[in-house]
């Protein structure tokens, strides 16, 4: 059963507010809390709770409550407050499948496609995750290696095929449990994969790339994703 809660605790004490509307704030500030579980999934909170933690006012909140409303992260509960929507078997694989597919065609573009500056990020994207794994960071690990992500579908330079993996890996994180990061061997393995994906790139090898990108993800599946990907 779901619990009623005032969000005490729920954002963490780094965010602040920055220039930019408080609508928009409060949209990134709510939907990361979603992605990254520390809203608790099928539980309910108070919108009057929300505003307290953020220190913003109640209609932009709303708003931006009503925007994730739109994209399936929240609804709303008369007179009880805002519910987590979960997800079930069905749509988490759904999403896993999606994203197999839409990666490998954004590397195989990449390898086509990319320039030395998308080469650049994707590089410095990879030093950071590198630089940062002793950290044993599992959120800013994870912001690091979907930033890889991000960077290699915008090197496909196709903003469709972005809009989607984006979309994608919002969610994504949504139900990934988040643990390759807590293990130093394991998170070296992640990174060689990643490696594997920006050297084909490299070398504009479309159909290696688009291999390696298959291999990444269908191993990723089955290190923390297997009661989700194995479902017939």
């Amino acid at each position: 059963m779901a619990e009623t809660s005032k969000a005490t605790g729920i954002f963490d004490e780094e965010q602040h507010i920055m220039n930019n509307s408080f609508k928009e704030q409060a949209y990134t500030l709510i939907k990361d809390a979603i992605i990254y579980q520390r809203f608790r999934e099928d539980a309910i909170y108070s919108q009057e709770g929300i505003c307290q933690e953020l220190g913003i006012s109640r209609t932009p909140v709303r708003e931006a409550l009503l925007e994730l409303q739109q994209e399936g992260y929240v609804y709303f509960c008369r007179g009880k407050g805002i519910k987590i929507v979960p997800l079930d078997t069905k749509v988490v694989h759904d999403i896993l499948e999606m994203r197999l597919y839409t990666e490998q065609t954004s590397a195989y573009l990449a390898g086509q496609r990319a320039t030395e500056i998308d080469l650049r990020r994707m590089k410095t994207s990879l030093d950071e995750i590198e630089n940062n794994l002793v950290t044993k960071d599992g959120v800013l690990l994870y912001h690091l290696d979907h930033k890889f992500h991000r960077e290699l579908a915008m090197a496909a330079h196709n903003s469709w095929l972005l809009q989607s993996v984006e979309k994608i890996l919002d969610n994504y994180l949504r139900f990934e449990v988040k643990t390759v990061y807590n293990n130093s061997i394991d998170a070296k393995v992640v990174l060689g994969e990643h490696r594997d994906i920006y050297e084909a790139v490299k070398i504009h090898n479309s159909e290696k790339a688009k291999q390696a990108a298959e291999r990444h993800l269908r191993n990723s599946y089955n290190r923390t994703l297997s009661k989700y990907w194995n479902v017939k």
